[in-house]
């Protein structure tokens, strides 16, 4: 193990509720997938896996998650089984506190992305096989720069003024998990709405029907999203449902203003 490595996995487990979720930390120095890293060590329920870089991530509906080299938190969190749409529910609410510990303006984009000013800044992956719960959170913390077919709609702590240092934002990270998994339903859904970014915006939703495009009426973290569109009402499911990245500089979520 790496010196930095070493000092991360001493930082994060001193910092260790007793009987919470998370019990154990591996850190690893690099992975292509913290889910895999964590899927095929067979990893108890429990266990955080960090990589201190993560070179072949992927998000939901099969996305890829960009090369965090330095800039970026990669963590699996091996977790016991539970409904997909309340594992995406917590892990979304423990992502949005741990940035809106240095970024308050944060907030979630349904149904996980954790957002800044309308970019994206965090990303939750759930997977859930062999009697665990897999929940992969990325987080952007020191980028200055983006590829270009990220650069419209990706932000950073870095560029929304905040100069935490990736080990703050992990243990930041692990506190919220602890807490978001302690929460009651009520609580839990009442944490989400706090948090949501995307009602009263108007968005491009991608389908298994095609595109849909609306303004977002009412948010339910657990089953989907109802859509105002020019042919009337709809409802998009969140299992087959993403919010289409936008073109240019307009953002994810830009606010819908009546003419």
């Amino acid at each position: 193990m790496s010196p930095e490595a070493l000092r991360w996995q001493q930082a994060l487990a001193a910092g260790l509720v007793p009987g919470g979720a998370v019990r154990s930390i591996v850190v690893v120095e690099e992975s292509p997938s913290t889910q895999d890293l964590a899927r095929t060590a067979h990893r108890e329920a429990g266990t955080a896996c960090f990589a201190l870089r993560q070179t072949a991530g992927r998000g939901r509906l099969g996305r890829a998650w960009a090369d965090t080299r330095d800039d970026g938190i990669a963590v699996t969190f091996v977790l016991p089984v539970a409904a997909p749409e309340v594992l995406a529910m917590r892990s979304a609410v423990a992502a949005a506190r741990a940035v809106g510990g240095f970024v308050p303006a944060a907030g979630i984009k349904w149904p996980n992305d954790v957002v800044i000013d309308g970019r994206k800044a965090a990303g939750v992956l759930v997977e859930c096989a062999d009697g665990r719960s897999f929940v992969g959170i990325g987080i952007n913390v020191a980028q200055h720069a983006f590829a270009p077919e990220l650069e419209g709609h990706a932000t950073s702590l870095a560029r929304a003024g905040a100069t935490a240092g990736r080990l703050d934002v992990a243990l930041a990270l692990v506190r919220a998990v602890e807490d978001a998994w302690a929460l009651g339903p009520g609580p839990l859904a009442a944490a989400y709405r706090s948090l949501d970014r995307l009602s009263g915006r108007t968005c491009r939703f991608r389908t298994p029907g095609g595109i849909v495009e609306g303004r977002v009426v009412t948010v339910d973290p657990e089953r989907g999203i109802e859509v105002a569109t020019a042919s009337g009402p709809r409802f998009l499911p969140a299992a087959t449902t993403s919010v289409v990245p936008p073109d240019g500089a307009r953002r994810y979520g830009d606010v819908d203003v009546p003419a």
